[in-house]
């Protein structure tokens, strides 16, 4: 059998009848490998010696063939033969050099006139040109597979071999070009051209899908590592399971995405740039528009976000959309500078200046931190002390609402897009993207208007808590709650109702307004209580009547006026107990009667555990004590030792079991104590009266139960 397939590939090799010598090949390389171990004979050696002579002989006359008919006298009028064609099946049992030598060959035999025509030099060669290129291209491409392309078998994928080929010419012909022309590089032409050729890039990945460039036939190989794959370089190999997803990403599986735009990358600056450019001018736009945007009233169901907000990132999804096509993530980290820097500019020139005159023109520092965050909420209340105290109008309030929601939505935005940003960027960059700063000034922003609808409210009750020291507290017997009382709820009943409207679509800092405002009041309200003096025993009476009626009021204050009746947070209510609890308690060690000071300063202790000494001497100013040298020291004596000079108390004190209690339960606990005055000490009956007689003073107003 071999004998004979030897003598018989003489003949068709002389004839090139190759159809036949692709059969009978094939058959004599199996007869022969059947053979291998008998190659010691001398018959079977010298038939194995000539068949690799044929072989030799074949390729040399194949790719003969295949020159004369591109590149000889009648190349141009060629056209595909059964013979070549059946060539090319003898080529696939040839060496494998053969059958890349004739695919290089006819694919730049198709694509010399392109290079020609597209010449680094040439005019057409620049990127405004590239539409040419691809109608070149595809008019090249399909007059190919209608003629030539049946030549050659199906595996060899020659239309493939030739568009990545394509990609390739042009891709080294472009940055040449634009190495030349660096200073015509603009971001017009540079997306034009990067469009162009990423639409024909995705044309071929969808038209060639699974090809690949290089043959993965077995092969020997010589390396020590007995792990590297075949057809593959050596690599570290990835154990990080979560990186799979993204290592896969970044390496398409189709030779042709990014066979052309790569050459487009070293140029991204060009972009950015123009980006930059781009968001100052729409920035500085947005300042403009900002000045004369009306805060106007809203319905229940719309939003009061500053449309500038939303626009803004908008076109920062647009853009980082429009550069993850120019490049891939690793080159995000000038973007990101850009995108930081205009975030910090719209906080400024756009959401924080349309604040009313006495918030925008606190400076925010640059890099802000809480302690700076801080200071600038301390000016934002020094401001309005310093200043004639003056009133937001129901506008202002409207603009400031709408600030507050503006910079809730650009904070929560920011958040976003650092998730968006670290999800298109490479592994290795995502601990380096971070927008922390930006949300920060967005949040310092917030916690300004906050500010300034507290302290709008806190200065309209100004006035009616300052009234409390006019008020004669010497009083003989109680009545209706304070005026200051009346004057307070309706400042409350005036203003909160809008804030409360314009913040329906943030419920959770329209809680905070409510939290600080009530935390304000109280505190004030407290601290007039102590200059309350001189002061009797139903003038405590009428301020714990008076703690009633405004606790009822604050404990109303986030629902005040509302069509829809619900219960106020249990966090905001025990935080108004707690408030009102500290009067209450200052008030039960003011009316009570001691017969000696250890009695009074045994009380504080056991009412007030954290109180200072401060606010114990305040007690006895207002109690009237005249000694108040000798009781102070005996106060520092039960608190802190007779060697403790520090005015607050030790801290090692122990306020379990003093916790504030309901202002009624204090002061029937107190009627085994109290007394009229501090010389005589009256009935239990007398005591019980008077206890019971608050109480039901204070039922019949309803502030009980």
């Amino acid at each position: 059998m071999l004998v004979e397939g030897v003598q018989k590939l003489q003949a068709l090799k002389v004839r090139r009848e190759y159809g036949e010598i692709a059969t009978l090949l094939q058959g004599v390389m199996n007869v022969l490998e059947h053979l291998k171990c008998y190659k010691h004979i001398p018959q079977v050696a010298d038939l194995a010696h000539q068949v690799e002579q044929i072989r030799g002989d074949l390729e040399k006359q194949i790719l003969d063939d295949f020159h004369q008919a591109f590149h000889g006298p009648n190349a141009r009028r060629f056209a595909p033969t059964k013979e070549l064609a059946e060539a090319c099946l003898v080529v696939s049992e040839l060496d494998t050099k053969v059958k890349r030598t004739i695919i290089e060959d006819v694919v730049k035999t198709q694509l010399a006139e392109y290079e020609v025509l597209f010449a680094g030099g040439e005019s057409d060669a620049w990127l405004t040109k590239v539409d040419l290129r691809r109608k070149w291209f595809l008019k090249t491409a399909v007059e190919f597979e209608k003629t030539l392309a049946a030549m050659f078998p199906p595996s060899w994928q020659v239309p493939a071999r030739l568009a990545l080929t394509f990609c390739d010419v042009t891709r080294s012909q472009l940055s040449r070009a634009m190495e030349l022309r660096t200073q015509d590089i603009d971001v017009g032409t540079l997306l034009h051209a990067h469009k162009v050729m990423s639409e024909l890039e995705n044309l071929l990945v969808r038209k060639y899908t699974g090809f690949q460039p290089y043959d993965r036939t077995p092969r020997s190989s010589t390396s020590a590592n007995p792990f590297l794959e075949d057809g593959l370089p050596n690599k570290t190999i990835n154990t990080n399971p979560f990186m799979e997803c993204e290592t896969q990403g970044e390496c398409p599986n189709s030779p042709f995405s990014g066979a052309v735009c790569r050459c487009f990358q070293p140029y991204l600056r060009v972009y950015i740039e123009n980006v930059d450019k781009r968001l100052n001018d729409q920035i500085e736009k947005f300042a403009n528009d900002m000045k004369i945007y009306k805060f106007e009233h809203i319905d229940a169901e719309e939003s009061n976000v500053v449309p500038f907000c939303g626009e803004l990132f908008t076109i920062y999804k647009n853009v980082l959309v429009e550069f993850l096509r120019l490049g891939p993530g690793e080159s995000l980290c000038g973007l990101v500078e850009v995108l930081q820097k205009h975030l910090k500019e719209f906080c400024n020139k756009v959401v924080r200046a349309a604040l009313p005159k006495v918030g925008a023109n606190i400076p925010m520092p640059k890099d802000i931190n809480m302690k700076e965050l801080t200071a600038v909420l301390a000016q934002v209340q020094t401001l309005w002390r310093e200043g004639d105290s003056p009133k937001l109008s129901d506008d202002d309030i409207r603009r400031v609402c709408s600030v507050l929601v503006s910079a809730e939505y650009c904070e929560e935005m920011t958040g976003r897009l650092e998730a968006k940003l670290k999800e298109k960027s490479s592994p290795s960059l995502v601990s380096t993207i971070s927008l922390t700063q930006e949300q920060d000034l967005f949040h310092a922003v917030l916690a300004q208007c906050i500010a300034l609808l507290v302290t709008h409210v806190e200065s309209l009750c100004d006035p009616a808590l300052a009234s409390m020291t006019k008020v004669n507290w010497m009083v003989e017997q109680t009545g209706d709650q304070s005026p200051y009382v009346t004057a307070i709820s309706q400042h409350i009943a005036a203003s909160v109702p809008l804030v409360r409207h314009n913040l329906h679509t943030s419920r959770k800092y329209f809680t905070r307004f409510c939290d600080k405002l009530a935390a304000a009041i109280l505190n004030k309200f407290v601290q007039q209580v102590y200059k309350c003096r001189p002061i009797s025993g139903v003038g405590c009476e009428q301020l714990l009547l008076d703690c009633h009626a405004l606790k009822a009021v604050m404990l109303q204050l986030p629902v005040v006026a509302s069509q829809v009746q619900r219960d106020p947070p249990q966090t905001y209510t025990r935080m108004v107990g707690r408030g009102m609890a500290r009067a209450e308690l200052v008030l039960q060690v003011v009316m009570g009667e001691y017969t000696t000071h250890c009695e009074l300063v045994d009380k504080f202790n056991r009412l007030l555990p954290d109180a200072t000494i401060a606010d114990f001497q305040k007690v006895l100013e207002m109690r009237g004590v005249k000694e108040r040298a000798s009781v102070l020291e005996l106060y520092r004596q039960h608190t802190m030792g007779p060697s403790v000079d520090s005015p607050h108390r030790n801290p090692t004190v122990s306020s379990s079991g003093n916790q504030p209690l309901a202002a009624h339960h204090l002061i029937g606990q107190a009627s085994s104590t109290a007394s009229i005055n501090s010389t005589s000490t009256p009935s239990p009956e007398h005591e019980m009266s008077k206890i019971a007689r608050l109480e039901r003073m204070l039922k019949s107003r309803r502030l009980i139960s």
